[in-house]
């Protein structure tokens, strides 16, 4: 089974997906309710949700490059213009020392002058020393303590006037050399800071060009689910005729166990020349058929038919399910699986993902985060899975961040397996979710690629059929071949030589967060070494598929991609639900809560038994200011404020789970604000870390959905 880079089906495909192969009947096959193909109009969409999604992926990371580099412009002429202002407060102090010096030597040249004592500067020196002090040549108190003095200092006093005299000068050329240093790098941010509003604006017309097109095309995407749903139920409802031509009643399970020992007229069926253990074969009229127990193919069957029916975070039915929820149903009443998709794992035996057969538990999820969905498998590398992002029980690709493969017909592990500790971040990628946003701290994130050493190459989400998904998957930076790649943040190295990349550094950073380095010419570190931030781990190359040398870097989340130039940008990332962009979902996939706000709607679920519990407290609604925010908006937010708002595509507004909140609420220490601390975790909703009291931003205002405490 091929679970190399494929994803979700791409719009181009369409015409190949209205094909729809007539469904065989059989007795005890489910039917989805909806399974017929989407009317014509449906090809006249402009673009589809794919397509919109990476046209949104390349302003944000066109709109990041170009404040990115204004951000850096900004800092060096900040640093410029402190050490300009340094240079001219060190030239100013000693001028002032240069001209003490002076006048001291005056005071003893006119005293020289008026005691006739030899002196051993020439005209011009006399005159230079004495400048300051003409007006004094006649103070003189001791007529022969002077003559003493000065015998023994004028020629030292001398020396010392005019290297303090050079040495301001010196100071005062370097100041004027960094003040026009300040003054260029000044101008350059200026420069870059019109760029910066010119890219928001080009982002805002993007985005309401995009808008025009964002509801029909959420309608197509829902249409090829429906037929994708049915294409696989077809194909499964193929198979099952084929089975019953063959006159082969499906044996029980135990019969299965040991490739051995299978009954009469069945043979192992092999993959990669290993028997697989829990499924046979048999031969008829010269064809070979797949032989599954009579369990798994009823396992198959009810997850089929639960395919359309609506996702609920943990809910068993029977009008919604999570992911775990659908997998016990499919499986019952052969065994009934634990409440926690961690500990289905240590359960049942794990098989190798080359043979993975229909039926089989797929559980996805990672040493450092732990295991956070799981799916019945089907063929063509799919399975069936309660898919919080998309939203219902669908049929869906097997993701990258697969885990294992477990057969629950082969009964209990031979040997203990044992499933990674989850995660408190886990919850954020439950059910094929990806977390809304990730903040790893700008101080703790660097570039991949040493400054001066690159360009800004192919981006996040460009369509084109040299990628196997039908989209860039990464942010490309062309640079010469062994150019340094450094890791940027820390995190635990895994080398992969896929054909695609050639050499790739893969590293775990925890709680879900990946980065890709491919195409290297040299690979500096081994698996499973511990790296730092900006630590070297390898050259750029042109490994692979390429076509010239550059650094392919990615940034994932839940084994899911994401754009890089956010991370690189602030340190953070927000990233996507449903198949949205952030700032770019339809009116129809929020749900409303007060005053004309809008929420994802399990957040404004949640929002409304906030707002319940804190009316009966103090008797008043509970005020807000702000809620789901457009990419438009966040662009004119960033324009206005660009300081204090998030970088556009960036914010939590966007995914309709943040509030701003007013009423008392809007101020530390007051009796709101501490009722909201004590209590709104327990409805999901959270006072982030960044936002709190003697933070670098403090926003008492502002709250996002999470979490919740029951979860």
């Amino acid at each position: 089974m091929d679970l190399g880079r494929r994803r979700g089906l791409r719009f181009a495909a369409l015409g190949t997906l209205l094909a729809v192969v007539a469904l065989p009947a059989y007795a005890d096959d489910p039917s989805p309710a909806t399974s017929q193909p989407p009317p014509a109009s449906v090809t006249d969409v402009n673009r589809s949700l794919e397509q919109l999604q990476a046209e949104a992926a390349a302003v944000q990371a066109d709109f990041a490059k170009a404040t990115i580099a204004y951000t850096n412009a900004l800092k060096q002429a900040q640093a410029a213009e402190a050490a300009a202002k340094k240079a001219e407060s060190t030239a100013s102090t000693s001028r002032g020392r240069a001209d003490e010096q002076r006048r001291r030597l005056g005071v003893i040249t006119a005293q020289a002058y008026q005691l006739g004592i030899p002196t051993v500067m020439g005209t011009e020196s006399i005159l230079w020393s004495l400048a300051p002090v003409a007006e004094n040549l006649q103070e003189i108190a001791d007529r022969q303590t002077a003559i003493t003095q000065l015998g023994n200092t004028q020629v030292a006093q001398y020396k010392a006037a005019m290297n303090a005299e050079s040495e301001s000068n010196r100071l005062k050329s370097e100041a004027a050399g960094k003040r026009a240093a300040a003054n260029e790098a000044a101008a350059k941010a200026q420069e870059l800071s019109k760029q910066v509003q010119q890219k928001a604006s080009d982002a805002a017309a993007a985005a309401a060009d995009q808008t025009a097109d964002l509801d029909v095309a959420s309608g197509v995407s829902k249409e090829l689910q429906t037929i994708r749903d049915a294409q696989a139920l077809a194909r499964w409802q193929t198979y099952l005729a084929e089975l019953t031509t063959t006159k082969i009643t499906p044996p029980a399970a135990a019969l299965l166990k040991n490739p051995s020992k299978l009954p009469a007229g069945l043979a192992p069926l092999t993959r990669r020349g290993a028997a697989v253990p829990g499924v046979a074969s048999a031969t008829t009229a010269g064809r070979t058929v797949k032989v599954m127990s009579a369990e798994t193919i009823r396992a198959v069957n009810q997850a089929f038919s639960l395919v359309g029916k609506p996702y609920g975070v943990a809910a068993t039915g029977p009008d919604k399910y999570g992911c775990l929820g659908a997998a016990r149903v499919a499986w019952q009443p052969y065994t009934t699986l634990p409440n926690l998709v961690g500990k289905v794992y240590p359960d049942y035996q794990a098989v190798p993902t080359a043979q993975i057969q229909p039926g089989d538990l797929l559980v996805m999820g990672s040493k450092s985060l732990g295991l956070v969905h799981i799916g019945v498998a089907l063929d063509n590398g799919e399975m069936i899975a309660a898919d919080e992002a998309k939203g219902a029980v669908v049929v869906t690709t097997v993701p990258d961040n697969l885990y294992a493969a477990l057969r629950p017909t082969l009964g209990a592990p031979a040997k203990p397996q044992i499933a990674p500790v989850a995660t408190s971040d886990a919850y954020a990628f439950r059910c094929g979710n990806t977390a809304t946003s990730y903040d790893v701290g700008s101080n703790s994130w660097t570039w991949p690629l040493p400054d001066g050493t690159y360009e800004i190459g192919t981006p996040f989400g460009q369509a084109g059929a040299m990628w196997s998904t039908g989209s860039h998957t990464g942010q490309d930076f062309p640079a010469k071949v062994g150019t340094p790649v450094r890791a940027v943040t820390s995190g635990a190295v895994r080398i992969e030589h896929p054909a695609w990349a050639g050499n790739l550094v893969r590293i775990d950073h925890g709680n879900g967060l990946e980065t890709l380095y491919a195409h290297l010419s040299r690979i500096d570190v081994v698996d499973g070494q511990q790296v730092k931030a900006g630590q070297q781990i390898g050259a750029v190359g042109t490994e692979g598929n390429s076509t010239g040398p550059h650094l392919h870097f990615e940034v994932r989340l839940g084994g899911e991609p994401v754009n890089p130039m956010p991370f690189l940008a602030t340190g953070s990332a927000s990233t996507g639900w449903g198949g949205y962009s952030n700032g770019m979902i339809p009116a129809n996939k929020l749900c409303p809560i007060a005053s004309g706000h809008m929420l994802r709607c399990d957040a404004a679920a949640a929002y409304g038994k906030l707002a319940t519990a804190y009316r009966a407290q103090f008797g008043k609604t509970l005020c807000i200011t702000d809620s789901y925010r457009s990419y438009t908006s966040q662009v004119s937010l960033y324009q206005r404020k660009p300081s204090l708002a998030a970088l556009p595509g960036t914010s939590n507004h966007g995914w309709g789970v943040a509030v701003d909140l007013c009423g008392g609420i809007d101020r530390y220490n007051t009796a709101q604000y501490q009722w909201m601390k004590a209590h709104a975790p327990s409805y999901g909703w959270m006072h982030p870390a960044w936002a709190e009291q003697g933070s670098n931003r403090e926003e008492p205002w502002h709250w996002e959905f999470g979490n919740p405490a029951s979860a």
